[in-house]
């Protein structure tokens, strides 16, 4: 079966568990909404801060003024940074639940979102240590990536280099919300349990994952970007009673874009349940099947029909 197969199948697969349950949605909608109110409250506040910084060092930076108004800057890009952490660990305690509930799925279980939502609370300490590792991550890979002003080669090298050291992350650490949640691991314990169970289950050669919820990209996000900039460029061009026009089809494109968004991001982490379960053992659960998850996860110089199975 080929990648884009694979995918589709893996994607038809974990959508159709999402239908049956469409309860599903809702925690990722709530972790997108969470993750947006924490995490912008909080950066909204650390530009504020790094703000008055910057106008206590322009008017006058070699007085005590001066030395506070760094003081503050730093401040200000510490509130950024934690701001980033708490925004992805409000969306991070949604998604916890959002694998206990996939868990009891698989699993024939009546689905229970207080008994999910006090699994992922149990768990906060822990998803703030797993959200804090991959804000810094994050970090690290815009640092390798750079501004773009280093030059035009130097600029392509940089940008390969971040997106390899992006892709070994997003393999290692695929298994971690479930490892946190249904083994109770902490956050450094479940890279790397994470990491042990693809590589016994794929061997070292892994270089790429399966991307699930391309569907979704074709089918809502393509369509509703085409939606969203045509009216933009609708009400911008023509104005008058096209503008109302404009705008009626820039939030049509809007509101698709979220909802294929919404979608993808819950099938992959519905995805991510069923992948966990099938590595350590328990076998292709609902209505995932064994050569789509042997084939999940891409391999070097190897077809999908040659992945080993746990």
């Amino acid at each position: 079966m080929s990648k884009w197969a694979n995918s589709r199948e893996l994607t038809r697969a974990s959508y159709s568990l999402v239908k049956e349950n469409p309860g599903m949605n809702r925690w990722t909608v709530r972790a997108a909404v969470h993750g947006a109110l924490v995490g912008g409250a909080g950066l909204i506040i650390g530009m504020v801060v790094f703000a008055l910084g910057a106008v206590m060092l322009d008017s006058d930076s070699g007085s005590a003024a001066g030395i506070l108004g760094w003081v503050v800057l730093a401040l200000g890009l510490v509130v950024m940074f934690f701001g980033g952490v708490a925004g992805l660990t409000a969306a991070n305690l949604q998604l916890a639940g959002l694998v206990q509930t996939t868990d009891d799925v698989l699993h024939g279980r009546e689905p229970n979102q207080e008994k999910a939502r006090q699994a992922a609370h149990s768990r906060f300490g822990t998803l703030a240590k797993w959200s804090t590792i991959s804000v810094v991550v994050g970090m690290l890979v815009s640092m390798i990536r750079g501004d773009g002003d280093s030059g035009f080669i130097v600029g392509i090298v940089r940008t390969l280099l971040a997106g390899m050291v992006a892709v070994v992350w997003a393999v290692v650490t695929t298994l971690v919300m479930p490892v946190i949640v249904l083994e109770d691991e902490d956050a450094v314990a479940a890279i790397k349990r994470s990491a042990a169970l693809i590589r016994s289950t794929w061997g070292e050669s892994v270089f790429g994952t399966v991307r699930i919820g391309a569907r979704f990209a074709l089918i809502f996000t393509l369509p509703g970007l085409v939606l969203l900039v045509g009216g933009i460029v609708l009400g911008l061009a023509l104005g008058g009673p096209a503008a109302i026009a404009g705008a009626v089809l820039a939030v049509v494109g809007l509101g698709l874009m979220i909802v294929g968004a919404v979608k993808a991001a819950t099938c992959r982490n519905v995805f991510g349940v069923a992948l966990y379960r099938w590595t350590t053992g328990e076998g292709a659960l609902g209505p995932f099947s064994e050569d789509e998850l042997s084939g999940a996860v891409q391999v070097r110089g190897e077809s999908a029909g040659a992945f080993r199975t746990p």
